[in-house]
C-alpha cells in the first residue's frame, strides 16, 4: 500500500511540475483549464490511491496544495501590483478547482457509502 501510494504521489507531483514548467499552465489559465483539470486530477488521484478515505484524499490533495502554496508565496513577493494580482489569480484558480474536486470526491464517497448501507 505504501509503495503504491508513493508511486501515485510521485507521478502526480512530477506531472504537475512538468506541466507548469513547460508552460501548459499558462495556456490552461487563459482557456479555463486551471478550473477544470485539477478537479479531474483530484478524482483520479483519489481513485487510484489506497487506504482509508483521509489517506486517499491526502494523497490526491498534497501535490496541488504544495504547488498552490509555493506559487502564492512566490506571487506575493512580486513588486508590481498588476503582475502580483495576475500571478495570485494564476495560483488561486487551481486552488478553487481543488476545493471543488474535494467536495465532489467527498460527496460521491459519502453517497456511495450511503447506498451500500441501504
Amino acid at each position: 500500500m505504501f509503495k503504491q501510494n508513493s508511486i501515485n504521489l510521485l507521478c502526480s507531483t512530477l506531472a504537475i511540475l512538468c506541466a507548469f514548467y513547460i508552460e501548459i499552465g499558462s495556456v490552461l489559465f487563459w482557456y479555463g483549464g486551471l478550473l477544470v483539470i485539477p478537479a479531474i486530477a483530484i478524482w483520479y488521484q483519489f481513485k487510484f490511491a489506497l487506504g482509508n478515505f483521509i489517506l486517499r484524499l491526502s494523497i490526491a490533495l498534497l501535490p496541488w496544495l504544495v504547488l498552490c502554496v509555493i506559487g502564492l508565496l512566490w506571487a506575493s513577493n512580486t513588486e508590481h501590483d498588476g503582475q502580483r494580482t495576475m500571478n495570485m489569480f494564476f495560483f488561486e484558480m487551481p486552488l478553487y478547482s481543488v476545493a471543488i474536486g474535494t467536495l465532489a470526491v467527498t460527496g460521491c464517497f459519502l453517497f456511495k457509502k450511503a447506498t451500500i448501507r441501504s
